[in-house]
């Protein structure tokens, strides 16, 4: 299978560099939690639709964890709140959404998932999806397994990524100018 599930606990344990956002009561916000990084980039691909860009976005993750020596990404929404908690008529969204129960991401799973590197064109093309049309509440962000970069990708398809340390940054920008 090509999606794995990790628990959140696991996963916040296993990947301390992952973003998160924490509710608190007493102030009625939230508090965004982001790791130490080196640099960031966003990046954009050149497109006319927004299909297209997703298209383009979903091959290039691919080429892009393949040049890092990446054979997985590992994906977490920021807040606890479940992959699939929303239900959304859009098309795409419905796609999206008919993937992960595909893939058994029951209705209250709030944890990772980790995606092969041959998975991740499909992956992110439904993600990109349920983020344009705010099918998925948190903001999902990704990393690899050693944890040197950390990337997210926005509404119009853009991705935005940090690099942790200067070799990862080298790498990635190595990776971009491919």
């Amino acid at each position: 299978n090509m999606l794995t599930k990790i628990d959140r606990q696991d996963s916040i344990t296993k990947f301390p560099m992952l973003p998160l956002r924490q509710y608190n009561p007493k102030e009625d916000e939230f508090v965004s939690l982001y790791p130490k990084t080196f640099t960031g980039y966003v990046l954009t691909l050149p497109s006319k639709s927004f299909k297209g860009q997703v298209n383009l976005l979903s091959s290039q993750i691919k080429h892009l964890a393949m040049h890092l020596k990446v054979d997985k990404l590992i994906f977490l929404g920021d807040s606890d709140i479940p992959w699939r908690k929303q239900n959304h008529d859009f098309k795409q969204a419905k796609e999206a959404l008919q993937y992960l129960e595909d893939n058994k991401v029951g209705k209250k799973f709030n944890g990772a998932l980790q995606v092969d590197t041959s998975g991740l064109p499909t992956f992110v093309k439904h993600l990109a999806w349920l983020v344009r049309t705010n099918a998925i509440l948190p903001y999902v962000y990704f990393i690899d397994p050693k944890q040197n970069i950390i990337g997210t990708i926005c509404q119009y398809g853009n991705l935005h990524i940090w690099t942790v340390n200067r070799l990862a940054d080298k790498l990635l920008k190595e990776a971009i100018s491919e």
